[in-house]
């Protein structure tokens, strides 16, 4: 049984061979939006508002509607039915043999552009009646086929086949008079085809219709092929490819399943695709967008754009001027050079509008700098790198690059001092690798400085860097360093973020709770992890077993962020830990109530932190010994914590409470050695004790 689906030209569904019926309205419209983004997933929030139009409906009508109209599809497509449920959504489930669009991509790739014009059989779904998808939809696909007919032109003109091609041309410069690229062409093929005037007098048509219609001068390319018929050479100066792309990195390792996301998010679809890169500093997404650009480049033959945007900086570019840059190095004239943002913008966008080129925006600091850049057709693509996650540009791909594994890490680490060296003490090899916690330039750092002291121990290097204090002096050598790196993200953060940022650095790199963050901070929490996470200075990790979200700061930031904490006031710092405290001994007293019975031992009562609210207490607490679980750890780093304070007090309440539930869970030679330092401590300060109910002596 052999499914075919047809939106080049009108919507057709076929089966065996045979025409299958596709119910008029909505329904056509339904199939050829999920047919449109093939195997992708689409919301019913998008779908509705498609198939609505702006019409005045109640959602609940409109998502049942919706629900019947899909039910009607399935039943009218009947064998031949790809349509499948997702959560939230729908999807048009195709093999590339099932679909005309993907078919026609596939052969765009391979170069068979004669092949992939040919299954165009009329303008895209011209049957279906819908403005918004002929709208927001249609004419990128046309942008498509008008590339890939360029580039079938180009190829039957190499093959001598001119004088066949001027009635296409002519044709094609009155269907699409404001595409240069046929009037270039066309010019070319009367030329060849020995009919000189007319190409000149073609040359003439469009300067008269640019001046009227745009007020513009004609582009590079036919002002250098009319001077070239001028001279009387028949033959077109070649298209001219730029690559501005930096040299590939020869030790670059891993990240190949990220590498062919990124391919597999800029593969041609509805408008321009944009995939943003972000990471934490020094993750290496400079050296990432670079290996993925150079991969890419068979499918953007007309070339690649690539700028540094310096985002990281105290003064990142000015788009305008990176536009300038951009538009002299696609030949336009200083003195033709527009004024102003959005008038740049225009003309970078009319510059690339029949090009297949990607855009590589290194170093982005945030959605302004970077939409005047975007092209406006979908024959060219943009990756972006940024230390922002940019998620306010629409459409836009977000990719996080996280920290290499274990194994690449040695990798690099080989690439730079070699494997025999390596070889020589494989244990101090994966103590350097973990203390750089698989960031690329700390790897790369610690790299260079063994190859410039040969004699150096592996073993004295991991050593030091095992000292969290000295952990970031080490990780420097000549204009490499990784605190260098760290602090311009930091610095770019609003001050009640920097605050969180830093005083996290007093919990180590754990993972926390986003009222951890508030608690330190005295903020909201919420907000400023929202903050922090959009710096790619704190991580989302999932949810615990209470179904919170957790966070983590990579294991060298929380190093930076303790550097940072030890330099503000002492007593502030002092006061947000015992606020902290405070609120996980509410916290845990809340937790485990109901595991105190009778016969237990008489717990000395707490006053409770007025920090979070009643119901704030409630919620976190809510599924009880969970919660005791979510914050195992933390608690135990607490309790270590008080102690270094000498609050004694906090910490035999903090354990006893907590170790009420924990200690079936916890490990018992820890809650032995905790118990322990309670003791000593208690006994050091003169004291009685016993645990969960000690008197002074």
């Amino acid at each position: 049984m052999r499914v075919e689906f047809r939106v080049l030209g009108p919507l057709e569904v076929l089966l065996d061979g045979a025409p299958v019926t596709v119910p008029a309205g909505r329904g056509r419209v339904l199939l050829a939006t999920l047919l449109l983004r093939p195997n992708r997933f689409v919301s019913v929030d998008e779908l509705v508002e498609r198939l609505w139009e702006g019409e005045r409906t109640t959602v609940d009508r409109a998502h049942k509607t919706l629900q019947m109209t899909v039910l009607r599809l399935r039943q009218a497509l009947g064998a031949a039915n790809r349509v499948r449920t997702a959560p939230g959504g729908y999807l048009a489930e195709v093999r590339p043999d099932e679909l005309d669009l993907l078919q026609f991509r596939e052969l765009v790739r391979a170069g068979d552009f004669a092949a992939a014009t040919r299954l165009w059989r009329g303008p895209a779904l011209a049957d279906v009646v819908s403005d918004s998808l002929h709208r927001d939809d249609v004419p990128p696909l046309e942008d498509e086929r008008l590339a890939a007919l360029e580039r079938r032109i180009d190829a039957d003109l190499d093959r001598g086949h001119a004088g066949e091609l001027v009635a296409e041309l002519t044709a094609l410069t009155g269907q699409h008079p404001l595409r240069e690229r046929f009037w270039a062409q066309r010019m070319s093929a009367l030329s060849r085809a020995g009919r000189q005037a007319e190409a000149l007098e073609s040359y003439r048509e469009i300067t008269a219709l640019l001046a009227d219609e745009l007020g513009v001068d004609p582009s590079p390319e036919l002002r250098q092929l009319h001077l070239a018929l001028l001279n009387g050479d028949t033959e077109a100066p070649p298209r001219k490819v730029i690559c501005q792309l930096p040299p590939d990195t020869a030790t670059f390792v891993g990240r190949e399943q990220l590498l062919r996301e990124v391919e597999a998010k800029l593969a041609p679809g509805g408008g321009v695709p944009v995939v943003v890169l972000s990471g934490a500093p020094g993750a290496g997404k400079s050296a990432f967008t670079i290996r993925a650009a150079h991969r890419l480049r068979d499918r953007f033959p007309d070339g690649q754009l690539f700028v540094r945007l310096n985002g990281a900086g105290a003064t990142p570019r000015d788009p305008a001027e990176v536009l300038g840059e951009l538009l002299v190095a696609l030949d336009v004239s200083v003195t033709g050079m527009p004024d102003g943002l959005e008038a740049r913008t225009a003309a970078f966008r009319a510059q690339l509008a029949d090009r297949a080129m990607l855009v590589v925006l290194d170093d982005a600091a945030g959605p302004e700098q970077v939409r005047p850049l975007l092209p406006g057709t979908a024959g060219c693509a943009v990756l972006i790198s940024s230390r922002q996650r940019l998620v306010q540009i629409d459409g836009a791909h977000g990719l996080r690059l996280p920290p290499l594994s274990s194994a690449d890490g040695v990798s690099l680490l080989a690439g730079a001092i070699g494997e025999t060296r390596v070889a020589t003490d494989r244990a101090a090899v994966t103590a350097i690798v973990d203390a750089c916690g698989g960031l690329p330039l700390a790897l790369r750092v610690v790299g260079a400085r063994l190859a410039a002291r040969e004699s150096l121990p592996l073993g004295s290097l991991a050593r030091r860097l095992s000292d969290e204090r000295r952990r970031l002096d080490e990780l420097a050598t000549g204009d490499l360093e990784v605190r260098a790196t760290f602090g311009p993200s930091y610095e770019a953060l609003p001050a009640d973020a920097a605050t969180a940022f830093r005083r996290l650095g007093l919990l180590g790199a754990t993972d926390v709770a986003s009222w951890t963050v508030g608690v330190l901070a005295g903020g909201d929490g919420e907000r400023l992890v929202e903050r922090l996470v959009e710096a790619n200075l704190l991580d989302e990790v999932g949810l615990d077993v209470t179904g919170e979200p957790r966070y983590r700061m990579h294991d060298l930031l929380a190093v930076y962020a303790a550097e940072l904490v030890r330099q503000e006031d002492p007593e502030v710092v002092t006061a947000a830990l015992c606020e902290y405290v405070e609120v996980l001994l509410t916290l845990a007293e809340e937790a485990a109530q109901d595991w105190f019975g009778a016969d237990d031992t008489p717990r000395r009562p707490i006053r409770p932190s007025a920090a979070l609210d009643r119901a704030e207490i409630e919620h976190l607490t809510a599924s009880r010994e969970k919660w005791l679980l979510a914050e195992m750890v933390n608690i135990d780093r607490a309790i270590t914590q008080c102690l270094d304070h000498r609050w004694v007090d906090e910490a035999d309440n903090l354990a006893h409470r907590a170790f009420v539930y924990l200690d079936i869970y916890h490990s018992h030679e820890r809650i032995l050695q905790l118990y322990g330092l309670i003791r000593d401590a208690a006994l050091a300060q003169g004291e009685g004790w016993s645990p969960g109910a000690r008197t002074s002596g």
